[in-house]
């Protein structure tokens, strides 16, 4: 398997852990009655759990676009050395983006999505070098 492909896998299971994450703490916030209810009456995590909540959802709408560009890019039979580095840098960023939105600061957050985002160009940029 290419290293992009590993950095995919892992990738996913980031995600896994990501949800199991954000589920614990919603569920300890909202309570097992509404977690498992129809939730006609949508209640938010508020504070830490919210913030996580909201990174994992942050994390599906990034993911998506990432698995798409190595998905095209090795469909095309170009993937290279910036698969790879694109791959790397958008695990890392997406990595450091969950303990950022968290924890950290104004201004760590958007620049590890940057990371994360300029990860996936240099993946697209495989189909053009």
């Amino acid at each position: 398997m290419t290293p992009d492909l590993w950095f995919l896998f892992a990738s996913i299971i980031f995600g896994v852990l990501h949800l199991g994450l954000s589920s614990m703490f919603s569920l300890r916030q909202l309570g097992a009655s509404y977690i498992l209810s129809d939730r006609s009456n949508e209640r938010l995590p508020q504070g830490l759990a919210g913030r996580i909540a909201r990174a994992y959802r942050n994390w599906l709408e990034s993911f998506a676009q990432f698995a798409a560009a190595l998905f095209l890019v090795h469909t095309a039979g170009m993937p290279s050395s910036l698969a790879a580095i694109g791959a790397a840098l958008f695990f890392i960023g997406r990595a450091l983006y969950l303990p950022a939105y968290a924890f950290a600061p104004a201004g760590w957050r958007p620049a590890c999505w940057m990371l994360a985002q300029f990860g996936i160009l240099i993946i697209l940029a495989d189909l053009f070098v």
